[in-house]
């Protein structure tokens, strides 16, 4: 038995600018930064996700870190060829077998971008690919059923992408991608303290305060916390502080770009579907998901109700290793990869 599942390995992975997943055997087997270490004289790579991180901040004057997934999308095909064939081979405990591959894409991926990252997945080691937009994979992981007659609706917040997808009877009735996502979120930030105190801080400070103080239905909430920055006009270190009241509308104003992709994609629903998204609602996943506030503002604003799992970072890859079960079914939703690989 050991033989033939080693023969027959397949790979859920959610291959995102900052960090990549991939899911096998009901489980998250690896989780790390999409990112290589690359040697400042000869610009060779020398390491991969958490060792290139390690590696990088143990000699930050001899190397730099190199993200070869941007916006979705193969930024560097070499560098990220080389990546993939290492957490692939890391996931499978160095497996001689080649497995299937199911893969997260965004919405609007284009040909040539689908052609890069099938053909580099081929190099790293994959016997076959596939293909599925992020919405969809999200919804798969979070058990909806996107083979009947159920409206469903699934928004994926990721790094720099927003990706929704409205789907129905395993079709496609609208798919929107943007590109917006966590990190303009953390710019976002940067740049009101900046317009309005005059003040910069630093993206990661950005980043804890919108994870960890910042929250988008605080309206009236009088809580204050101090936050220190450099003075642009002198460089001189200060201490602000700030209230929740009072960011709570800038946060708003920060994610109208989410709201605006979901509408989008709503827009294409006719008439009949509307009764399922007020009962299926809004599924929420992605890395930005579990934003304070973020929830209940878009269930507001929309009017349905939106849901968000317990794991809204892992379903994607479960999803994609849940869809190999249901090719059947979804040829409307997964893409066989062959089309755009070209040969060995």
């Amino acid at each position: 038995m050991k033989a033939f599942s080693a023969l027959t390995n397949k790979l859920g992975i959610d291959l995102g600018s900052s960090q990549v997943r991939i899911f096998r055997d009901d489980r998250v087997v690896l989780e790390e930064s999409s990112v290589a270490v690359v040697d400042n004289i000869n610009g060779r790579v020398l390491g991969f996700g958490t060792d290139a991180l390690i590696r990088y901040h143990e000699e930050p004057e001899n190397h730099y870190l190199a993200w070869p997934v941007k916006n979705g999308s193969i930024a560097d095909y070499n560098i990220a060829k080389s990546m993939l064939r290492y957490f692939i081979n890391k996931a499978l405990h160095h497996s001689v077998s080649r497995p299937s591959v199911m893969i997260a894409v965004p919405c609007e991926t284009s040909s040539v971008a689908r052609h890069a990252l099938v053909d580099a997945l081929m190099h790293a080691g994959a016997r076959q690919v596939y293909l599925i937009a992020s919405p969809a994979a999200a919804a798969i992981g979070a058990d909806f059923n996107l083979e009947n007659s159920s409206t469903i609706l699934s928004m994926v917040i990721g790094r720099d992408v927003t990706n929704v997808g409205l789907y129905c009877c395993g079709g496609i009735v609208s798919q929107v991608g943007d590109a917006f996502g966590g990190h303009n979120i953390d710019v976002g930030i940067c740049q009101y303290l900046q317009d309005k105190y005059n003040v910069l801080i630093g993206i990661e400070q950005a980043e804890k305060l919108k994870s960890e103080v910042i929250s988008l239905t605080r309206g009236g909430n009088q809580d204050t916390f101090t936050i220190r920055g450099r003075r642009i006009s002198d460089g001189v270190e200060v201490v602000i502080e700030l209230s929740l009241e009072e960011l709570s509308p800038v946060m708003k104003k920060i994610m109208k770009p989410v709201l605006s992709s979901v509408k989008r994609a709503i827009a294409e629903a006719t008439p009949d579907m509307a009764g399922d998204l007020l009962k299926n609602g809004l599924l929420l996943s992605g890395g930005s998901a579990l934003l304070s506030g973020l929830k209940d503002w878009l269930s507001f604003e929309l009017g349905i109700p939106v849901l968000v799992p317990d794991n809204p970072a892992d379903i994607i890859s479960e999803g994609c290793l849940k869809a190999f079960d249901k090719q059947k079914h979804l040829s409307l939703l997964i893409e066989n990869g062959e089309k755009y690989y070209g040969g060995a």
